[in-house]
């Protein structure tokens, strides 16, 4: 069995950002425009494929970051209003035929931060995100508070 390689996919409203990762580290990045429609989802499925070859990896793992409120299983998101439409509940894993988990991309800001940037280290973190929208994430006692709304 091959390692398992960590996909990161940024779904945003210009451009689709797409990592690679190991061990903590970004050995691949790709970024593409959005789209409209069904071109949307297509590029999408070509940025996973494109970063699934260049793992050298066939056991992958996606994780989707996205604007809006993840659904309690962390399969689609639940609620995006006005927001890149025709994603809401799309359930992510069946389209891309491998395990994907999605989180508000605020979220996964503050993850990122935590874990890799410059809150590295800190119990506490409190993160603001300010772009097309406003989102925020609050990590206590090295945990990701979850909140009423996950």
């Amino acid at each position: 069995m091959s390692e398992v390689a960590a996909i990161g996919i940024d779904l945003g409203g210009t451009r689709i950002k797409g990592v690679i990762l190991k061990d903590n580290n970004i050995l691949e990045s790709i970024y593409r425009p959005t789209g409209e429609g069904d071109q949307f989802k297509a590029s999408i499925l070509e940025t996973v494929n494109e970063l699934k070859l260049k793992s050298g990896s066939s056991n992958i793992v996606v994780g989707i970051s996205a604007p809006g409120i993840p659904d309690q299983e962390n399969l689609s998101i639940a609620v995006m209003p006005g927001r890149l439409p025709g994603l809401e509940n799309f359930i992510w894993s069946d389209f891309l035929q491998v395990p994907a988990f999605v989180l508000n991309d605020a979220v996964c800001a503050l993850l990122a931060e935590a874990r890799l940037g410059s809150a590295r280290g800190l119990k506490q973190v409190v993160m603001l995100t300010l772009g097309t929208g406003v989102g925020g994430g609050i990590v206590v006692n090295n945990e990701l508070y979850r909140g009423a709304f996950g």
